[in-house]
């Protein structure tokens, strides 16, 4: 059975300079993928490039399939159709993917209403539902609240939520837990792993910490200036590092106490 991601030979270009250069990796329905590296390393433009969303000035090279479909150079209302729907993320900053003009209810809504036809009733009945499933608290009253009357974690499970909404088979979760405080950070790495379980859905996980995605990843790949410098499994990646460079990040991660981004 062929792979639900197959990404080969990725290279991304913005002006003379490769972000991303040659890399590959395949990701079969629901597993779980981590990509490692510091800032700066491309992981984050690796994940720009699977949805479709590098910037414009972006030179994109190589393959990248999702379901045996080519998602390099097709047209952007064919990327829209499977963006948000089979093929989903959450960001760093929650702000990224909530409306600040709009109320949680309706951001929840409306992509329900896009993709699967739903009417807007069945559409906020499922929203509340969804809230639920990520645990915020007071479901009912949240939808009818705008983001900048919910805490930084409290929109973070907003954003998973709406990534969920409409049934995707993949989910991107690119430093998901960075802003936030220790505790949320636990609590939503636990959410994300437990929704990603319950749900079937393939996980891509991308992280300066390689202890964040051993947690949730059977399998990662370390990034480094554009390339793929090691990858096998995150634990042997975690205890056993082969590539001095990948040894540089699990050593960084003790000195700072094994404590999350």
């Amino acid at each position: 059975m062929s792979a639900l991601l197959a990404v080969a030979d990725l290279r991304v270009h913005l002006g003379a300079r490769a972000v991303v250069d040659g890399i590959g990796f395949a990701l079969d329905a629901g597993e779980a993928l981590g990509i490692v590296g510091e800032s700066g390393s491309g992981k984050s433009q690796t994940a720009l490039a699977v949805l479709g969303l590098c910037d414009a000035s972006a030179r994109l090279s190589g393959s990248v399939q999702f379901a045996g479909r080519e998602l390099i150079g097709l047209r952007e209302r064919d990327l829209h159709r499977i963006r948000g729907a089979q093929l989903a993320a959450v960001f760093q900053n929650p702000a990224a993917s909530l409306n600040p003009h709009l109320r949680i209810g309706v951001q929840l809504a409306e992509g329900q209403q896009y993709h699967l036809g739903r009417s807007r009733a069945a559409a906020l009945a499922e929203a509340h539902r969804l809230l639920d499933a990520v645990r915020v608290a007071d479901a009912g009253r949240r939808l009818h609240q705008y983001p900048h009357e919910l805490s930084g974690g409290m929109c973070q499970r907003v954003a998973l939520a709406m990534a969920l909404a409409c049934e995707p088979r993949l989910l991107i979760a690119d430093e998901p837990t960075t802003a936030l405080d220790v505790t949320t950070q636990a609590r939503m790495l636990e959410l994300i792993g437990e929704q990603c379980r319950e749900r079937g859905l393939a996980l891509l996980l991308i992280s300066h910490d390689l202890g964040v995605v051993s947690e949730l990843c059977r399998e990662a790949v370390v990034m480094r200036a554009g390339q793929i410098v090691e990858r096998g499994m995150s634990a042997d990646l975690l205890s056993a590092p082969q590539h001095p460079y990948t040894a540089a990040l699990v050593e960084a991660r003790r000195m700072l106490g094994g404590a999350r981004p």
